[in-house]
C-alpha cells in the first residue's frame, strides 16, 4: 500500500505543478508504473477520478453507489435516491486537505 500512496502523491504533485492529465499519463506509462489493477495503460478518466476522490484526503462519502437488489447484489450510482453521509477524517490521509482543495 505505501507504494500506491507514493503514486497517488506523485500524480497530485505533477498535476498541482502544472502538468495536464495527458502529461501525467505519459510520465506514468514511460516510467512503467502500473495502475492499481495491474494494467500498463492509464486512462484520463482514472486520473480525473483520483483527483476528485475525497478518500485521498482522509474523508469518506458513504453510499456513492447503493444496492438496489440484495438478492442479485445489483448496485447503481446514487443520484439522490438514498441519503449519503460525509465523514471527515475517517482514515489517514494521503494528500493534505489544503492540497486536495
Amino acid at each position: 500500500m505505501p507504494k500506491q500512496a507514493e503514486i497517488v502523491k506523485r500524480i497530485y504533485r505533477m498535476y498541482l505543478e502544472g502538468s495536464g492529465i495527458l502529461e501525467v499519463i505519459r510520465v506514468l506509462e514511460t516510467d512503467k508504473i502500473k495502475t492499481v489493477t495491474g494494467k500498463e495503460k492509464w486512462y484520463p478518466g482514472v486520473i480525473e477520478k483520483m483527483l476528485i476522490n475525497e478518500k485521498y484526503m482522509g474523508d469518506a462519502l458513504m453510499q456513492k453507489p447503493y444496492t438496489v437488489d440484495f438478492l442479485t447484489k445489483k448496485r447503481v450510482m446514487n443520484n439522490g435516491i438514498v441519503l449519503q453521509y460525509y465523514i471527515e477524517d475517517n482514515h489517514e490521509a494521503i494528500i493534505p486537505k489544503e492540497l486536495f482543495y
